[in-house]
């Protein structure tokens, strides 16, 4: 429905009221007044009081009006504000890993460098880029939320498994003058639960992090219980602490705490709101208890639901891989950006695999009718000539058994379901790494 303009409000209930009251109430003091003069001063009298009375009316609907427009517009700078905050945020902290990659990239380039110097720079790389992909991440992860279109994916996640592997994890990263310490209340198959493991993990590690983050010394605990039918999280640590009155604005998107204090620190400010907008999703709650100074306890909670099956610990094998039919398997990569397809092909060196190379979808199509002995296509999406999707349909026309494996940029959800309608039998998302394009190709072939 089309939503009337102010002023038209305003101009229809002003005639309507003054209609209703001149017919009414001059029928009415003709009925009791039949003084011709007296009948006039009372008529002036009323219409006195009915402009006093609807000035009136008018005044408070105005004020009220204008009210929750300045209001609104002080929500509007607010918000501008905290974007521009953001973004400026987002551009320190994007240039700063991208200062680490290039600037350590280049100096590679010089032949004196020893081997362990060298050792050192790759490691400031590998990391940079990490960071880099983080911040990527969490922008995706947050527009997700904010749009609707994050997804809860349930499966079987071995909670105490997890718990293991963020403590090792973290362990290597605390401040030598901080002891860490983690605590699990079941035990074997009753620690195997229904739920989104990746958001699950992806909470308790942006928590972690930040108590990491924001604490020299003194120690960092985490773990759970099972209460009620839920199971409790906690993260507690004796960092740098949040003023009380800052407790729910911390969880507000394009937000931090304190400006000057975490502007000493990494972090675009998103992993506490994506934490929250998770919880939403898999019916939980998160909270905090803080104050300066006296460190930090975040708790956050999800449903219990016990899973029935035990789960099995993760293949390793190793990365020789092999086709059924002649001992070498033939891998197709159709790629258009050469530094992409040079990265898989370094990936598959040492395997063997042999690497057939397709610069489009065209290229690709015509690949497969030539080779029938390729046992797998890894296929980027977005091609010259003939993009992913349309190289898929034709390659499937005529070799429906062949796996084709979906490879891209595009992270999104509805990606991965819009490959698989249309007949890809796995999905990989850019940048990945050897293991998981190696067990990919392995459950494929």
């Amino acid at each position: 429905m089309k939503k009337i303009r102010l002023e038209y409000k305003f101009t229809a209930i002003y005639l309507i009221m003054g209609f209703l009251w001149i017919l009414f109430s001059d029928s009415f003091l003709n009925s009791i007044i039949s003084d011709r003069d007296y009948l006039t001063r009372v008529q002036t009298y009323k219409g006195w009081f009915y402009v006093g009375v609807t000035a009136l009316l008018f005044y408070f609907y105005l004020r009220k009006h204008l009210v929750r427009q300045r209001q609104a517009e002080q929500k509007a700078i607010e918000s501008d504000r905290l974007k521009t905050a953001f973004l400026q945020n987002i551009s320190h902290e994007i240039r700063t890993p991208m200062n680490g990659i290039i600037g350590f990239a280049t100096l590679l380039d010089d032949d004196d460098i020893d081997e362990d110097l060298k050792k050192q720079y790759l490691g400031i790389i590998t990391g940079s880029s990490n960071r880099l992909l983080d911040i990527v991440n969490e922008m995706l992860d947050i527009s997700l939320i904010e749009t609707g279109n994050l997804k809860v994916n349930q499966q079987k996640v071995d909670i105490n498994r997890m718990i293991d592997e963020s403590y090792e994890s973290y362990l290597l990263q605390v401040n030598p003058m901080v002891s860490m310490s983690c605590s699990k209340s079941l035990t074997g198959e009753n620690a195997i639960v229904l739920t989104d493991g990746v958001k699950v993990r992806q909470i308790l590690n942006n928590l972690l992090s930040n108590a990491v983050k924001f604490t020299e010394k003194g120690e960092i605990a985490f773990g759970y219980t099972l209460n009620d039918n839920h199971l409790e999280f906690f993260v507690k640590d004796t960092g740098i602490g949040i003023p009380r009155d800052l407790h729910d604005q911390i969880f507000d998107r394009f937000r931090k705490a304190d400006t000057e204090l975490t502007r000493l620190y990494d972090g675009v400010g998103l992993g506490l709101s994506i934490c929250k907008g998770n919880l939403n999703l898999l019916n939980g709650r998160i909270s905090v208890d803080s104050e300066p100074g006296k460190g930090s306890v975040f708790r956050f909670s999800i449903p219990y639901e016990k899973s029935d099956i035990t789960l099995k610990n993760p293949a390793t094998g190793n990365t020789q891989i092999q086709s059924a039919n002649t001992g070498k398997l033939v891998v197709l990569v159709a790629e258009d950006e050469i530094t992409n397809f040079r990265y898989i092909r370094e990936l598959l060196s040492g395997t063997n695999i042999e690497i057939i190379h397709a610069p489009n979808g065209q290229s690709a199509i015509e690949a497969c009718e030539k080779r029938p002995d390729i046992n797998i296509v890894l296929m980027d999406l977005k091609m010259p000539v003939v993009d992913g999707y349309e190289a898929a349909k034709k390659i499937l026309s005529f070799r429906s058994d062949l796996p084709l494996i979906a490879q891209t940029a595009y992270a999104m959800p509805e990606e991965r379901e819009k490959t698989h309608l249309a007949g890809f039998s796995g999905y990989i998302s850019k940048p990945f790494k050897k293991d998981q394009l190696l067990d990919l190709i392995r459950k494929n072939t």
